[in-house]
């Protein structure tokens, strides 16, 4: 993988500025990367939201 990249920093609205921050560090992220690593990273990365969203749900569930 090339240089480390920084995180972007996102702002509360999370507008089109965001999004284009978040497109330009993933691009730069899967600079050498082959086709299954980055659907290998896009993998991992979407289990630890579903475990995150989980989780919140189990939390709410045994709030009521």
């Amino acid at each position: 993988m090339a240089a480390a990249v920084k995180k972007p920093e996102i702002s509360e609205r999370f507008d089109l500025e965001d999004i284009r921050k978040i497109r330009e560090y993933n691009a730069a992220r899967y600079d050498g990367m082959t086709s299954a690593e980055i659907v290998a990273d896009t993998k991992a990365g979407a289990a630890e939201l579903h475990e995150i969203m989980r989780k919140r749900k189990l939390a709410r569930q045994t709030i009521k």
